[in-house]
């Protein structure tokens, strides 16, 4: 037998640097699989977090009866019958829940303490009934604007606004490539987020499709801040108009409105509105704007029926350095004296 010196000596050494590779691996991948795990329960919790905004807005959203009210009840006693309570204007009770919240964010600061987490969750609402219905410009079958030449004529409005757009986002209009879209079309849009399949669309709002309050003090128009798919309205109510319409009309929406001054706003809400006559008497002092200075535009498509029960939340959490940003559109119904609330939409941001 020939002699191999050093031979099992360079074979022990070569097993043992394979093992020190393999013993390297696994625990690189076992704390990169530790440090992801961390990453995503965190995500998770923060997204959790976010979506509890909902049950938040539902307190919101629905009606509830003052304190001051009911004070004012227990005082006058003779001005009702035994058993039975003042009669109230739900519409004037929400609006008034709404001024905190309604398309401005409010932020929330929870601590180990009291909450049992360190975070943050803010939430911003806004009315699907501010916004114009997609599905209320064009029929599909008879591949033409709905009401074309009459007063409300949908093909004048939308020329009207997507030159307004235009002139905002210091683009070109989007209407030629909007009507050729439609006119290709055979059912209604099932979502808003369906008109960024259009070039010109993507190209104007790939930034901006939700609301972004980071981004909202400048010239910025948001895609689903100005259409919906959600409601079955044809017109829009001037008590809930987003921040994008506000801009497109030129409304300037008085800022920090102080309890008293809401109060008395909002007590001059009807179920039931003349806008010729109730702008000036109503809405004049939100929106420091005169009814005759309104676009005749505009004016064919506001809702003489108040109706507010279908809303779109903006709802942000931030922990320790993980954040989570949900767009969700809710409808609230009421059943057996009961209001609930329906998520219809969530998207994740």
């Amino acid at each position: 037998m020939h002699k191999k010196p050093g031979f099992i000596l360079f074979l022990l050494f070569s097993i043992l640097s394979t093992c020190s590779v393999i013993i390297s691996l696994y625990f690189m991948q076992a704390i990169t699989y530790r440090q992801l795990m961390t990453v995503l329960v965190a995500k998770q919790k923060t997204h959790r977090l976010a979506l509890s905004g909902v049950a938040l807005a539902h307190s919101v959203i629905t009606p509830q009866e003052s304190k001051d009210q009911e004070a004012k009840e227990a005082k006058t006693p003779e001005a009702k019958a035994p058993g039975q309570k003042a009669e109230t204007n739900t519409d004037q009770t929400v609006l008034k829940q709404l001024a905190p919240f309604f398309n401005k964010q409010e932020t929330y600061k929870l601590t180990q303490k009291s909450d049992g987490i360190d975070a943050t969750i803010s939430i911003a609402i806004q009315s699907e009934q501010g916004k114009l219905n997609l599905n209320s410009l064009y029929d599909f079958e008879k591949k033409k604007f709905l009401n074309e030449g009459q007063p409300n004529d949908r093909k004048k409005l939308c020329t009207w606004m997507f030159e307004k757009i235009a002139a905002i986002t210091k683009k070109p209009t989007l209407f030629p490539a909007f009507e050729k879209h439609l006119a290709t079309r055979k059912v209604d849009f099932n979502d808003v987020t369906e008109l960024l399949s259009i070039k010109e669309f993507e190209t104007a709002f790939q930034s901006n499709v939700f609301l972004n309050f980071e981004a909202s003090e400048k010239e910025n128009l948001f895609l689903t801040d100005l259409f919906t798919v959600s409601t079955e309205q044809d017109t829009i109510n001037p008590w809930l108009l987003s921040q994008s319409w506000c801009k497109i009309l030129g409304l300037k929406p008085k800022p920090n409105m102080t309890k008293e001054e809401t109060d008395t706003l909002f007590a001059k809400c009807k179920k039931t509105a003349n806008w010729e006559t109730d702008w000036n008497n109503s809405l004049k002092d939100l929106y420091q704007k005169e009814y005759k200075d309104l676009a005749q535009e505009i004016k064919t498509i506001l809702t003489t029926q108040f109706e507010a029960n279908i809303f779109s939340l903006l709802l942000k959490a931030n922990i320790n350095e993980t954040s989570s940003t949900i767009f969700t559109i809710v409808r609230s119904k009421a059943e057996n004296s009961l209001i609930s609330i329906e998520v219809m939409k969530a998207y994740q941001i």
